[in-house]
């Protein structure tokens, strides 16, 4: 008998008297479906976990833009979940009927694969309609308007492998991909970074847009103020399309851009340039809209840039971030019918200022650097080549030691700086930068309150790589993005959330 009460005179089970911190410890080893589980068996249990289980897997959660997906997300936001999640992300998966031509034909001598073929047919049909009907944005400001807590909107086209349980077996999808899969037996449309046909390309730059608008309307209609905005892409970029804000969604959209603190882009060039009107030249301007887009994020205080698969001009949009407020006005003396160029903006507010993938000239780098040095704290440069303009110097002149030199002159109050995978160029010579007495010697870090302390470490460290006499590059920074996963720092904090339709 008194075996039989070993589990205490309430009946309660010893599991619910172990105290929490070792109950955590306990399952921190679990796998999902376990851990899952173990919540399930009693009510104590639940009541102690939740806390913790809201922390983990609903802090920050991945969707798609299906129905499914979003209605997972509505249920979410009328949840008591609803209060844990500040951070949403959407994923670019997509059903779309391109997949079924690649796919084998399915085989009459088994009838359920007709059930999954009529199945994969109903979701791309009704991932269709969800579009056409604009239903996504409903069902996003739906959701949107509940979730309280809402910091940061992302959109990503990869999925994680970092979080630690069940690492490493398993990747964090968008909620909805697995069942998917299982109904339907066939994978989602992914971006690709070389699709399939011609118009791959222009079809997924075109989603993307599509989901980036939908997303700013429907918070806008939400009334939700998130503070930051990621867009972290590997397989795509987004082009200067996206960020067309028409007249009509205007008002919608404006008080959103006016609160958002952080925004991270992956960029790509337009097919079809914008002329605009310079001393009365058509000049090309590929990032058009992208250049008003930025004029309305006044509070802005964290800006990335990654020029990921850029095929564009880059130092159009950084000459003109170099540019003072004062340095241009509008052409009103003659004319035209050509677009003005949008006149130069200061991010009064910038603290943090990330460039990536890029190659540009040592003095845009100093000018923007420069313009923003009242309020800067925080320098990331990743990928970015130096460009030697002057035919006369050699390639081995180190241009990074220089430009650390001439930032020593701009009584900068910053307290971090990282470099990573830098490098410099002429023409078709190229020199890899390392950093002497590094652990890693691509990169070096900083951070403190001695900034000038940094730069004459960073001075005395920085070297050129490669043979002591100039020789011809075989490859391109460009050529380095095809063959690279990495954009600036998108592996930091990349615990992305499961689908937890098990659970």
């Amino acid at each position: 008998m008194a075996a039989s009460t070993a589990t205490g005179d309430n009946g309660m089970s010893r599991l619910t008297t172990i105290p929490l911190e070792v109950l955590l410890q306990i399952t921190s080893n679990l796998t999902t479906p376990e851990y899952g589980n173990l919540r399930r068996t009693c009510k104590r249990i639940e009541e102690t976990l939740f806390t913790s289980f809201a922390r983990e897997f609903f802090t920050k959660k991945q969707f798609m833009i299906t129905e499914f997906s979003l209605q997972a997300l509505v249920d979410i936001s009328k949840s008591r979940l609803s209060s844990s999640l500040n951070h949403v992300i959407f994923g670019l998966e997509r059903p779309s009927m391109r997949q079924d031509h690649i796919l084998p034909p399915v085989s009459a001598s088994q009838p359920e694969n007709h059930v999954r073929s009529n199945r994969f047919r109903q979701e791309c049909v009704g991932h269709m309609s969800l579009l056409y009907a604009n239903q996504d944005v409903e069902m996003l400001a739906k959701a949107f308007s509940n979730l309280c807590n809402l910091e940061t909107v992302g959109i990503r086209d990869w999925n994680s492998r970092t979080r630690n349980r069940d690492y490493p077996y398993n990747v964090w999808n968008s909620y909805g991909v697995r069942t998917f899969q299982e109904e339907t037996g066939r994978p989602l449309d992914l971006p690709r970074r070389f699709p399939h046909g011609p118009t791959g390309l222009l079809d997924q730059a075109e989603y993307l847009s599509r989901v980036f608008l939908s997303l700013l309307r429907s918070l806008g209609k939400a009334g939700s103020r998130p503070k930051n905005f990621e867009i972290i892409l590997r397989e795509s970029s987004i082009y200067d399309h996206a960020f067309n804000l028409p007249h009509y969604v205007d008002a919608l959209v404006q008080p959103v851009l006016g609160n958002i603190r952080t925004l991270l882009l992956d960029l790509n060039a337009e097919y079809k340039p914008a002329y605009v009107n310079v001393n009365n030249v058509p000049t090309e301007c590929p990032d058009y809209l992208l250049r008003t887009f930025l004029s309305r994020l006044l509070e802005l205080e964290h800006l990335r840039l990654n020029f990921r698969f850029f095929r564009g001009e880059t130092s159009n949009l950084l000459s003109w971030l170099s540019k003072p407020v004062s340095a241009t006005t509008p052409n009103t003396t003659v004319a035209t019918s050509l677009l003005e160029s949008p006149q130069p903006i200061e991010f009064t507010k910038l603290r943090q200022l990330d460039i990536g993938m890029v190659p540009v000239e040592p003095r845009v780098l100093l000018d923007i650097i420069q313009k923003h040095r009242a309020t800067l704290r925080s320098i990331s440069l990743h990928k970015v080549s130096l460009l030697q303009t002057e035919p006369t110097k050699s390639t081995r002149d180190n241009l990074w030691a220089k430009f650390f030199g001439q930032l020593s002159k701009l009584d900068l109050k910053l307290t971090s700086m990282k470099m990573s995978l830098l490098s410099q160029k002429r023409t078709n010579h190229m020199r890899t930068v390392t950093f002497k007495d590094s652990r890693d010697p691509r990169s070096r870090e900083w951070g403190g309150t001695d900034v000038q302390s940094c730069l004459r470490d960073f001075i005395a460290n920085v070297v050129i790589d490669g043979p002591d006499h100039d020789t011809e590059s075989s490859h391109t920074p460009e050529s380095q993005e095809w063959n690279s996963d990495d954009s600036m720092h998108d592996v930091d904090d990349e615990d992305e959330d499961e689908d937890l339709d098990e659970l």
